[in-house]
């Protein structure tokens, strides 16, 4: 496949490709380009008229337009399923449902994108009208969408729609091996309307490419998913610019779970949201479990049963529970890390096998509040370390104890302990009787601390990709 630049379907000026590999199979499925700084320079001149043509079309316009692609997208959706599964080892059936995420997603934000008024200010001062104020809501120029491998269709969604409602450019860029799925997703956009000046994308590795989209004046905003390390480094190339910048990081969430929780339902969900659900790839789930050792044993024994379920196998075949990994490389990551868990004095409960991109569900016990994977370790995988707590306060200080603080849990019979401890949990969402994964596309979704800046969700990110503008009339 190729990348789109100023509504064309380009190579890279060099000739290079990437090769997009099934890591189910091994096999190459298509290639797409590598992308040179002079591919970036001439996306980013297409982005600067982009920005003003797509500002200066009526909102009903973009709108039937984007409802148009809405439309595309639902149509497609199978197609689309497909190719993320293949080109990712994502779960036939949990492909489909984030590719009809994304539709949802997409259409509540056009639907937000009609309603955003502006504020009126009458002057306080005057006996008759005097001096009014009154606000519009205006685009900020040109949107970079740095996109992660995990959730491909989805983050973009929550990236560009906005982007896109508020009037601004987009220029896409996918994560570097997994690229084909937001190809199509782009082609779907200019499809319906979208001019090839507004909706961009290219390709290729982003350690050189992510640099070349964000150090340049050519840009206004940055909105980026991925580690925090990288989203550091984006930080700081974008603060001499003084980009606006949305960054959605890293994550070690903690869920504690007390002596008078349902240890059988916690057990089903923990298995379910961190080893079933794109293998443990998400930077919400759960990736600690603080378990009052009064039950730790008995939690335990439910998790190692419950992982014990799990059949894992060919992503496209639905008899399966779970795929793969998004590529050996990952998948050897995970070992490496389980191996120092072990190393560190963690005992292997279950799993811990790899075969090339497939890594089995795995608990880990007697894990301590000092090792690394009960801090800042985050491990992008079906890992499940399980880590012991006597007292309240215990708990909140190991589960705060990292530099992270996207999601978290708490799970309790009493509610009301339930909520007490939620309050004191250093994370932009906290999950009372349930595991951390938790986000709905109306909800301000973001981090404390390391894992980010700025807040996703329909109205934090339509006012965060657009700027008040205040206009006064003098004198009334």
């Amino acid at each position: 496949m190729q990348m789109i630049i100023d509504g064309k379907k380009t190579d890279a000026g060099d000739g290079k490709v990437i090769h997009a590999v099934n890591p189910a199979t091994g096999k190459t499925i298509d290639t797409f380009p590598s992308v040179t700084k002079e591919d970036v320079d001439r996306c980013l001149e297409a982005a600067q008229r982009g920005k003003r043509l797509w500002a200066a079309t009526p909102i009903n316009e973009r709108n039937r337009i984007l409802y148009r692609f809405v439309d595309l997208l639902e149509q497609h959706a199978e197609e689309l399923a497909q190719l993320l599964c293949r080109e990712m080892g994502k779960h036939i059936v949990q492909s489909r449902a984030e590719v009809l995420g994304g539709v949802d997603t997409f259409r509540a934000f056009v639907e937000y994108g009609r309603f955003m008024d502006g504020e009126t200010y009458p002057d306080p001062q005057a006996s008759g009208l005097g001096d009014v104020a009154f606000t519009v809501r205006e685009p900020l120029g040109v949107v970079v969408c740095i996109v992660p491998f995990n959730f491909p269709v989805t983050t973009l969604t929550y990236k560009i729609a906005p982007a896109l409602v508020c009037g601004n450019a987009a220029i896409i860029k996918p994560a570097s091996d997994i690229s084909l799925t937001l190809i199509r997703y782009t082609e779907l956009l200019l499809e319906a309307g979208v001019p090839g000046s507004v909706a961009q994308v290219v390709t290729g590795p982003g350690a050189t490419m992510g640099e070349y989209l964000v150090d340049t004046e050519k840009v206004d905003c940055v909105s980026f998913t991925g580690s925090t390390e990288v989203g550091v480094r984006l930080t700081q190339l974008s603060a001499k610019y003084l980009h606006h910048v949305l960054m959605e990081l890293g994550g070690n969430d903690a869920v504690i779970i007390f002596e008078d929780a349902d240890l059988a339902a916690a057990a089903k969900e923990a298995v379910m949201l961190r080893a079933k659900r794109n293998v443990g790839q998400t930077c919400m789930a759960t990736k600690r479990y603080l378990v009052h050792n009064s039950v730790r044993r008995r939690f335990t024994e439910l998790l190692v049963e419950e992982a014990g379920k799990l059949r894992m196998g060919d992503p496209q075949d639905e008899q399966y529970d779970l795929g793969c990994l998004v590529s050996e490389r990952a998948a050897q990551e995970v070992e490496d890390q389980v191996r120092h868990c072990i190393d560190q004095g963690a005992k292997l409960l279950c799993g811990g096998q790899r075969n090339g991109a497939f890594y089995t569900p795995t608990v880990l016990g007697d894990v301590t509040a000092d090792m690394d994977v009960a801090q800042n370790l985050e491990i992008f995988g079906p890992v499940l370390p399980i880590i012991g707590f006597d007292t309240e306060e215990e708990a909140v200080e190991i589960a705060n104890n990292t530099q992270f603080g996207l999601n978290g849990g708490v799970v309790s019979g009493d509610l009301k302990r339930a909520l007490r401890v939620a309050a004191q949990i250093q994370a932009g969402t906290v999950v009372a009787n349930g595991m951390s994964l938790w986000r709905r596309h109306a909800t301000p979704f973001g981090g404390y601390k390391m894992s980010g800046l700025g807040r996703e969700g329909i109205r934090s990110t339509m006012e965060e990709m657009s700027q008040p503008k205040i206009f006064v009339i003098k004198g009334i």
